[in-house]
């Protein structure tokens, strides 16, 4: 049986993995998007170009998901650096994460940042079943 420790790293490497995921799909959704956008050897180039708009918005929403993500860590940067701080004040060598602000923004932006997202995915793939079907 896992100990608290051992649990709390688990968490730490599940929400990294979760993190570069988000990452990665996010720029892969915004290169499809633009590559759709300004590519010129396309057999659906008069039916993208009615999307256009569509597939900005996509784009828009795939750069906002890597704001989030940016927010998130500079909010448990934060955190840390509050952290520090206090430690080295009341010179500490041990302490528990305060849930302050930081904290608690930094879990709004990783909750945040995933619903944003798949909500990106299931925009961009209603547009393009939309776009085969039509």
């Amino acid at each position: 049986m896992p100990n608290i420790e051992e649990i709390i790293l688990e968490k730490n490497d599940v929400t990294d993995r979760i993190s570069t995921q988000v990452r990665i799909i996010a720029v892969g959704l915004l290169a499809t998007t633009w590559s759709l956008l300004i590519g010129k050897v396309n057999i659906f180039i008069n039916t993208i170009q009615s999307y256009r708009v569509h597939f900005i918005l996509i784009s828009i929403i795939s750069v906002i998901v890597l704001m989030f993500d940016f927010l998130q860590y500079e909010c448990k940067y934060l955190n840390i650096k509050k952290k520090i701080k206090l430690m080295n004040d009341k010179d500490l060598t041990k302490a528990d994460y305060d849930e302050d602000i930081y904290y608690k923004l930094s879990v709004v932006f990783f909750v945040t940042k995933q619903l944003t997202l798949l909500s990106g995915i299931i925009y961009f793939i209603t547009i393009m079943f939309i776009m085969i079907l039509a």
